[in-house]
């Protein structure tokens, strides 16, 4: 199983929007290939499912990535903390906090538990505009 992080993207805030990603590191003693996009399920402190829709983002192709041990791969993703969507409260928090998230990576059954360092609303209904995963461990500055 690898170990996953979600980590918002030093100055991607914009637009009601900020980017993070989502990073997994392989933990095997052996490569493995990732291709596509992250499953991905918000959940509350008490690990009660919030709402969870992904985006998928096909701005970026789908590339097939060969995967170390202990290499790093991503999948930034953005979401609105403070922007209600339709239907949701237009007073105060637009969802209930997700402090954490099942991960998953393509064609795989496991799902990793993730915390997030600032637990964070998503709002529009837990939208996520998710990116194919990449190499590496992070996005550069600025999402």
């Amino acid at each position: 199983m690898p170990s996953g992080t979600w980590r918002v993207v030093p100055d991607s805030e914009g637009a009601g929007h900020v980017a993070a990603d989502l990073t997994f590191q392989n933990t095997s003693a052996h490569s493995c290939t990732v291709a596509g996009f992250p499953g991905i399920s918000l959940l509350a402190s008490n690990d009660r499912t919030l709402p969870s829709y992904i985006v998928k983002d096909n701005s970026a192709a789908v590339t097939t990535i060969t995967v170390a041990p202990g290499a790093f791969v991503h999948a930034e993703m953005r979401y609105s903390p403070n922007v209600p969507g339709p239907g949701e409260s237009q007073n105060g928090q637009c969802e209930p906090t997700t402090v954490h998230a099942q991960a998953q990576l393509p064609g795989d059954s496991a799902w990793a538990h993730i915390t997030l360092d600032n637990p964070t609303p998503v709002c529009e209904k837990g939208e996520l505009q998710m990116k194919p995963f990449v190499s590496g461990q992070s996005s550069p500055a600025g999402g």
